[in-house]
C-alpha cells in the first residue's frame, strides 16, 4: 500500500494508471487513472466520515454514559479524598484547642514555687500543720537544703539587718495583699537592671515556672525566707551563700502573670506570708 502511494505521488504529472486484473477471468480487466490529488481527497474524506461516525457511535449508543460514569466515580473520589481530609483537619483543629484549653487551665491552677519543709530546717522549731500552707491555693512548701548545709548557713551567716534597702531600685507598683492572694509586692525597675539580697543567709531554690518566670529563694536567719520572681536571669545557684547586697539576678518580664519589666518580691517567716514593706526603710 505504501508502495502504492509512492508510486502515485512520485510520479512528475501526479498521475498513474490503475489495471485491476481478475485472476479467474483475465479478460475482464478495469483501468483507472489515479491523480494524486484524488487519493489526497479521498485519504481525507474516508479520515471524516470515520471520526463522524466515531462522535455518532458515542453519543448514540450506551459508551457516553459509560464515559460519563466513569468521571462521576472520579469526581466522587476526589470529593469523598477532600471529605476526609477536612475531617481530619476538624479533628487536628479540635485536639488543638482542647491543648490550648488545657494549658491554660494549667496555667490558672499549677502551683507555682513548690518547695518541701523537715522539720529540722531552722534550728529549734518543728513546723506545724498552720504553716503548711497558709492559704488556698497557695501551693507553697519549703524545700530546703539538707539539714547541715542549713544549720552550717544559718551558724556561718549573722542574723538579719532589718530593716533593710529594696533589693532594687525603681517604682512600687502593686503592694502586699492577703485578700486577693498578693503576697508581696511588686517594684518596676529597668529590664536587665541587677537585684540584689536584702540579707545574709543561703541559695535554697532556683527554678523556672509558667506564671513567674525564673525565681530565686533565698533563707535568712530567724525563719525569714525572701523570694524573687520574673527574673531575666540568675546569678546565683542553690546551695549558694549569700551577703547582704549580694546580686541574685536581673530584673526581666518573664512569666504569663507579668506585664511588664518588674521584681516580684515576697518575704516570709516561720511559713507565714509577710508584708515586705514592713521589712523596708
Amino acid at each position: 500500500m505504501w508502495e502504492f502511494l509512492k508510486k502515485i505521488f512520485s510520479e512528475n504529472e501526479g498521475e498513474v494508471t490503475v489495471i485491476v486484473l481478475d485472476e479467474n477471468e483475465p479478460d475482464l480487466t478495469s483501468t483507472f487513472k489515479l491523480k494524486s490529488f484524488d487519493v489526497v481527497k479521498i485519504i481525507i474524506g474516508v479520515t471524516l466520515i470515520s471520526v463522524l461516525l466515531t462522535i455518532a457511535i458515542f453519543f448514540i449508543t450506551p459508551l457516553n454514559s459509560v464515559y460519563q460514569q466513569r468521571l462521576d466515580d472520579n469526581f466522587r473520589d476526589e470529593v469523598i479524598a477532600i471529605n476526609e481530609r477536612v475531617l481530619a483537619l476538624q479533628d487536628s483543629l479540635i485536639a488543638r484547642e482542647v491543648q490550648l484549653n488545657d494549658l491554660k487551665n494549667f496555667v490558672r491552677t499549677v502551683p507555682d514555687t513548690t518547695f518541701d519543709v523537715d522539720s529540722y530546717a531552722i534550728p529549734g522549731r518543728a513546723y506545724t500543720e498552720r504553716d503548711n500552707f497558709f492559704q488556698p491555693g497557695v501551693a507553697f512548701s519549703y524545700e530546703m537544703l539538707t539539714r547541715n548545709n542549713i544549720m552550717n548557713a544559718l551558724q556561718r551567716e549573722r542574723r538579719a539587718d532589718f530593716p533593710t534597702s529594696f533589693p532594687v531600685p525603681g517604682a512600687l507598683t502593686q503592694g502586699f495583699s492577703e485578700e486577693i492572694g498578693h503576697y508581696g509586692i511588686d517594684i518596676a525597675a529597668t529590664s536587665n537592671s541587677e537585684f540584689r539580697s536584702i540579707a545574709d543567709g543561703a541559695v535554697i531554690n532556683t527554678n523556672w515556672t509558667i506564671n513567674y518566670g525564673y525565681v530565686i529563694q533565698v533563707q535568712h536567719a530567724d525563719g525569714v525566707m525572701s523570694v524573687y520572681k520574673h527574673a531575666s536571669q540568675l546569678i546565683k545557684e542553690k546551695g549558694d551563700y549569700v551577703l547582704r547586697g549580694d546580686i541574685l539576678g536581673l530584673v526581666g518580664d518573664r512569666g504569663v502573670m507579668s506585664t511588664g519589666s518588674h521584681l516580684h518580691v515576697e518575704i516570709w517567716k516561720n511559713g507565714i506570708p509577710q508584708n515586705p514593706m514592713q521589712f523596708f526603710n
